[in-house]
C-alpha cells in the first residue's frame, strides 16, 4: 500500500525508450507512442488526472450499474452457448464471448470478426510486459492500429438500442488532455478491460477446483455480497506490478533513491492482507491496484463477476472442470486460464451406440456393486481372439490380462484379490512403516537443498519408487531402465486398444519382466514380506513364476496412482489460500479428511469401466448386453464424499487402497509441517496427455 500511495513512486517512462528505439532502428513506432500518451497505465501528473476525470462518470460504480441489464443479457447468451457446445469450455464459450460483447456494447467498438478481435487484444495486452523485443513491439503496434480503427468506426453499438450510450459516445472529450486521441484512449481501456474476463476465468478455476460444496453456494442469495471480494483477493489475474522511484523516499525503513524499482507480487500482497479482511470475507486486496493508478475499470469488472458467477452456478449446479485439459498462461505480469474444459451436468449420456457416460453418484454406485449384471472389460478373451485372427504372438499381453485383477472376475479373481490383500492390507503394511516414514523424511529434507523444487520430480515420484518397489518385491537389475519404462504400464489400463498399441505395450512389458526375478528369500522373523514373496510362499498352483511376476508388475503399474493422487492432493492443498487449506500439517486432520475431502478431490483415475452382462435398466439407462458403462469419477466422487469410488468398490476394490492411504496420510503432514509456507507457483503445473488418468508431470513450488 505504501508504494501505491507514496507519490515518490511512479510508473515506468516508456516514451523515451520508444523514441530512442525509433532513432536507433528507423522503425515507425508512432502508433505505440500515441498509445503511451493515451494510456492511464503510463500517464502521470496532470494528464493522468484529466484522463481519469474524462472517464470517471462512465466507469464509476453508478455508471457501471447502468449496464447491468445489458451484461445480464450477454451472460444468458453465454449460458446458452455453453449448453449447446459439444465440448464446453468456460474461456472459449463464456468469458471471452462475454468480454467481446461488452467491448462492442459498453465501449462501442465495431467488431466484425470476434476471433480476430481477441487475437488483437491478446497481442496488445503484452505491451505492459517488461523487456519486449522489437518483433513483439511490432505485433503490439499492429494490434493497437486495428483496435483504434474499431474504436473510430462510425455506427451504433449493438447494445445502444437497449442500453446507455457506449463509451465512444459518452466519453467526456472536453476534459481530455490536448494530445490524447480519444479513439486510442478507448482502445487502451478496452485492452485493460480484458482483465475482467481473465479475472472471471481465474475465479471460475479457483471456485470449481475447490469442489462441489463451494460451487453449490455461489448461486445462493447474498453470496456475492459476502464472498466476492474474497474471490477477487484470492484469485487475482494480475501477478506483478512495477513502480519506479521518482524521488528520494523510504520503504520498509530502507532508503530509496530515484531509479530504484519496486516489484509488487500481487498474490503475495493479497495474502498478507488476509488478516485485515472484514468478517464478511474481506474487502481489502490489491487485485485492482491502489492509489492514483488504481484500475479505473474495477467497478465494471466487479459487476461482471457479481452477475456472471451466480448465474453460472444457478444454471449449471453440477459444473465440473476437466482438470487435464486446463491450460493457464502465466507471464511476468498476469496469470489467467486460456482453456477451462468442463462438464455441465451429471445426467447419464449415451456417448455412442454401446457406451454410456455415468456421472450420477447413485447410478455409479449401483453399477459398481452389481456384479451379477456388470463385469469388468473382458480383456483376456478379447486378446485371445485377436491373436487367433492376426496370427501374431500376443502371449505376454494375454498373460498380463489374465493376471490383471481389474480385467478379471470369478473364482480366480477372488483368489488373486485375497492374496493381494493378505500382503497389502493395513495390518501387513504396518511392518513397512519405518521404511515409509524414513523415505518421506529423507525426500522432504532433500527439497531444502534444491533451488528449483518440483513436487512431482523431487518428492512424489521418488517416494513412489523408494516405497512401492520393495513392498511389491521389485528389485530391478537396472533401476534407470526400469523407472524409465515402468510409467508406460499405465497404458495397460486403457481398454480395447489398437493392435499396434497392444504390440508396443507387450514389447515394453517383456523388457520389464526381464528386469527382476522372484526373491530366493526375504524378511526375517517379524520382518516385512513383499507381495512377490507372499505369492511364492502361498504355493497357489494356478500361478506359475511368470504369472506371479506379471501380477506384481500389473499392480505396480496400477500403483502409479499413489504418486499421481498424492501430487494432485498437494496441488489442491498448497495452491489454496492459507485459510482454506485446513490444518494440512496435522496428521489427525489429514486422517479425518482423507476420505471425505482429500482423496475424492485428488484421485487420479478418471473412469471405472463395467460391461453389461445382460439387458436391463438402471437409473433411467436402458442397456443391452455388451454395453459399456463408463463411470466418470471426478463428478461422482465429489458427490459421494466418504463413500467415494476412487479405489473402486466391492469385489473390485483396489488391492493397493491401503498402501495409497498410508502413503498419502503420512506424506502430506510431513511435508507441510516441514515447510508450512509451501505454495504452488500458479500456472506452472503441467499434465500428461492420458485418457484414463489425471497425471501431473510438473508441480513447481516455493517452500517458504
Amino acid at each position: 500500500m505504501a508504494v501505491f500511495r507514496d507519490k515518490a513512486w511512479g510508473v515506468t517512462e516508456v516514451a523515451p525508450y520508444l523514441e530512442a528505439l525509433q532513432a536507433a532502428t528507423g522503425e515507425d513506432l508512432s502508433v505505440l507512442a500515441e498509445a503511451v500518451r493515451a494510456s492511464l497505465v503510463y500517464q502521470t501528473g496532470a494528464d493522468h488526472l484529466m484522463t481519469r476525470r474524462a472517464l470517471a462518470a462512465f466507469l464509476s460504480p453508478a455508471g457501471a450499474a447502468r449496464w447491468e441489464p445489458v451484461i445480464d443479457a450477454h451472460i444468458q447468451a453465454g449460458l446458452a452457448r455453453l449448453a449447446a457446445s459439444a465440448e464446453p469450455d468456460l474461456v472459449r464459450d463464456f468469458s471471452d464471448p462475454l468480454f467481446v460483447a461488452c467491448a462492442r456494447d459498453v465501449f462501442g467498438l465495431a467488431i466484425p470478426d470476434e476471433v480476430e478481435f481477441l487475437r488483437h487484444i491478446n497481442n496488445a495486452r503484452i505491451f505492459t510486459e517488461p523487456l519486449l523485443r522489437l518483433r513483439e513491439l511490432r505485433l503490439v503496434q499492429d494490434a493497437y492500429r486495428h483496435l483504434i480503427a474499431a474504436a473510430s468506426a462510425p455506427g451504433e453499438a449493438a447494445g445502444e438500442a437497449h442500453g446507455p450510450p457506449p463509451l465512444t459516445k459518452a466519453l467526456a472529450r472536453s476534459k481530455l488532455p490536448g494530445d490524447v486521441d480519444d479513439a486510442t484512449l478507448i482502445a487502451s481501456i478496452t485492452v485493460a478491460a480484458h482483465t475482467a474476463a481473465e479475472s472471471l476465468s481465474f475465479a471460475l478455476w479457483g471456485l470449481l477446483r475447490d469442489g462441489a460444496p463451494s460451487w453449490g453456494e455461489v448461486s445462493r442469495p447474498g453470496w456475492a455480497d459476502a464472498h466476492l471480494e474474497a474471490v477477487i483477493r484470492d484469485y487475482p489475474s494480475t501477478l506483478r506490478l512495477y513502480r519506479v522511484a521518482q524521488a528520494d523516499t523510504v520503504l520498509n525503513g530502507r532508503p530509496v533513491v530515484p531509479g530504484d524499482v519496486a516489484v509488487l507480487d500481487i498474490p503475495a500482497v493479497n495474502r498478507s492482507l488476509c488478516p485485515h479482511a472484514g468478517a464478511e470475507g474481506g474487502r481489502v486486496s490489491m487485485s485492482f491496484g491502489d492509489g492514483m493508478h488504481k484500475c479505473p475499470g474495477a467497478a465494471l469488472a466487479r459487476l461482471m463477476l457479481r452477475r456472471a458467477l451466480p448465474a453460472l452456478a444457478a444454471r449449471f449446479p453440477d459444473l465440473r472442470l476437466d482438470e487435464a485439459g486446463i491450460r493457464i498462461e502465466r507471464t511476468q505480469m498476469v496469470q489467467a486460464p486460456v482453456a477451462l474444459p468442463c462438464l455441465l451436468t451429471p445426467a447419464p449420456k449415451r456417448r455412442s451406440a454401446r457406451l454410456w457416460d455415468v456421472t450420477d453418484a447413485a447410478a455409479a454406485r449401483a453399477i459398481a456393486v452389481d456384479d451379477a449384471r456388470f463385469s469388468p472389460p473382458g480383456m483376456e478373451p478379447h486378446l485371445i481372439r485377436l491373436q487367433e485372427a492376426s496370427g501374431l504372438d500376443l502371449s505376454t499381453a494375454i498373460r498380463v490380462a489374465r493376471n490383471a485383477p481389474f480385467f478379471q472376475s470369478g473364482p480366480r479373481h477372488a483368489r488373486m484379490r485375497l492374496l493381494g490383500f493378505e500382503a497389502l492390507g493395513s495390518n501387513r503394511l504396518a511392518s513397512w512403516t519405518p521404511l515409509i516414514e524414513a523415505e518421506i523424511g529423507r525426500l522432504a529434507d532433500a527439497l531444502d537443498e534444491r533451488t528449483d523444487v518440483d513436487l512431482v520430480r523431487d518428492f512424489c515420484e521418488p517416494l513412489f519408487h523408494a516405497v512401492c518397489q520393495p513392498i511389491m518385491g521389485l528389485h530391478p537389475r537396472s533401476p534407470d531402465v526400469f523407472n524409465r519404462l515402468a510409467p508406460l504400464l499405465q497404458e495397460v489400463l486403457e481398454p480395447l486398444r489398437s493392435l499396434r498399441a497392444i504390440l508396443k505395450v507387450q514389447e515394453m512389458v517383456d523388457i520389464l519382466l526381464d528386469q527382476f526375478d522372484e526373491p530366493a528369500s526375504e524378511g526375517g522373523e517379524g520382518g516385512p514380506t513383499s507381495l512377490l514373496s507372499h505369492l511364492v510362499a502361498s504355493g497357489w498352483d494356478q500361478m506359475d513364476a511368470e504369472d506371479r511376476k506379471a501380477f506384481v508388475l500389473v499392480l505396480y503399474g496400477a500403483s502409479f496412482n499413489v504418486a499421481h493422487t498424492l501430487a494432485n492432493a498437494l496441488l489442491a492443498l498448497a495452491s489454496k489460500p492459507a485459510g482454506q487449506r485446513g490444518d494440512a500439517a496435522d496428521p489427525a486432520w489429514i486422517t479425518a479428511h482423507l476420505d471425505t475431502r482429500i482423496v475424492p478431490e485428488a484421485a487420479s483415475p478418471r473412469f471405472i469401466y463395467r460391461i453389461a452382462r445382460t439387458a436391463g435398466e438402471i437409473h433411467g439407462m436402458a442397456f443391452a448386453p455388451g454395453d459399456t458403462m463408463r463411470l466418470r469419477l471426478a463428478a461422482i466422487n465429489r458427490d459421494l464424499g466418504a463413500g467415494h469410488l476412487a479405489f473402486g468398490h466391492g469385489l473390485h476394490r483396489c488391492i493397493g487402497a491401503a498402501l495409497s492411504r498410508v502413503l498419502i496420510r503420512k506424506a502430506i503432514p510431513a511435508l507441510f509441517s516441514r515447510y508450512p509456507g509451501l505454495r504452488i507457483i500458479e500456472g506452472e503445473a503441467r499434465y500428461a496427455e492420458n485418457s484414463q488418468t489425471v497425471i501431473l508431470t510438473n508441480l513447481p513450488c516455493r517452500l517458504r
